[in-house]
């Protein structure tokens, strides 16, 4: 019978395939390598590039429960944000932890893997409904800010902990890192950005 833990991780994983599939209408099925480079402006993310996260987000996620048996004992979320691959949960030991981020790192457009797996007993069903109620409320903080383009960031929240991942200015960034820090619940923000450089303002004639 499956646990918890199991119906999640199948709800979530049907959800990026559904999604993939609606945006696709028709298209061939993603390959596991990604959809390919696209041409647009500096910061400017992509149908492609989404999709290309969806998919690579998926294969790692799969090739780590299919490769590594203990996985299935633990709890481990692969989130992907222009190739930038954020590994959260908890494992039983740092072998595994070690053993996991290795998986990810096997990928040819994984750019960087940053390897959060925390060593300890799974939380709570409770705990982890914290954490997704407090990174509704990060990214929709987001969403809702002037001079920042929300589309360029995601945030994941693990116990308190907020991950800023994206594509950023530096004053983009520290408008949402203000944002961030006015949450309830938040003891630390981990910032995974690529810094872009600041569009210049035309002073005029």
């Amino acid at each position: 019978m499956p646990n918890a833990l199991t119906l999640r991780r199948s709800t979530r994983t049907l959800s990026s395939l559904a999604l993939a599939t609606a945006i696709l209408s028709g298209c061939t099925t993603l390959a596991k390598v990604g959809v390919g480079p696209s041409v647009a402006e500096p910061g400017t993310r992509t149908t492609a590039s989404r999709l290309n996260d969806i998919s690579l987000a998926q294969s790692v996620r799969v090739d780590i429960y299919k490769m590594v048996p203990a996985a299935n004992d633990a709890r481990i979320e692969v989130v992907s944000f222009y190739q930038s691959i954020l590994l959260v949960g908890e494992v039983p030991n740092e072998a595994l932890k070690a053993q996991i981020g290795a998986i990810a790192k096997r990928y040819s457009d994984v750019k960087i893997v940053h390897n959060e797996l925390t060593i300890g007993i799974n939380r709570s069903i409770g705990e982890r409904l914290g954490d997704d109620l407090l990174e509704r409320k990060a990214n929709f903080s987001l969403l809702s800010a002037d001079g920042l383009r929300s589309s360029q960031a995601t945030v994941t929240a693990v116990n308190g902990t907020l991950y800023l991942m994206g594509k950023l200015t530096q004053r983009e960034t520290d408008r949402a890192i203000v944002r961030l820090q006015a949450l309830d619940g938040v003891t630390r923000i981990v910032k995974i950005v690529d810094v872009l450089p600041d569009t210049p303002v035309s002073t005029g004639a």
